[in-house]
């Protein structure tokens, strides 16, 4: 069953971009994507992370979140989502 609107088969992922990455002039398209998508970006000194990406696999988490910041889908780390 899918949860609060999120289609069936999909499920919540995390995005972790490299340590000390720089988002330059790719920061603002990485915050309008995260207000349309409904995730979230998180800032931890030198860590990034986009919490919240709904899909249906780590695969295309990755891949929409590197797009987004000019990265290789292979550079980022993708995690379990948080449990609400």
């Amino acid at each position: 069953m899918a949860r609060r609107g999120h289609p069936d088969g999909t499920e919540a992922f995390d995005v972790t971009l490299p340590e000390g990455f720089d988002l330059g002039e790719h920061e603002a398209a990485l915050e309008a994507a995260a207000k349309q998508a409904g995730w979230t970006v998180e800032r931890d000194g030198q860590v990034v992370v986009v919490r919240d990406v709904w899909t249906e696999n780590e695969d295309h988490a990755a891949w929409l979140v590197a797009t987004k910041v000019g990265l290789p889908a292979e550079r980022v780390t993708v995690w379990a989502g948080r449990a609400r």
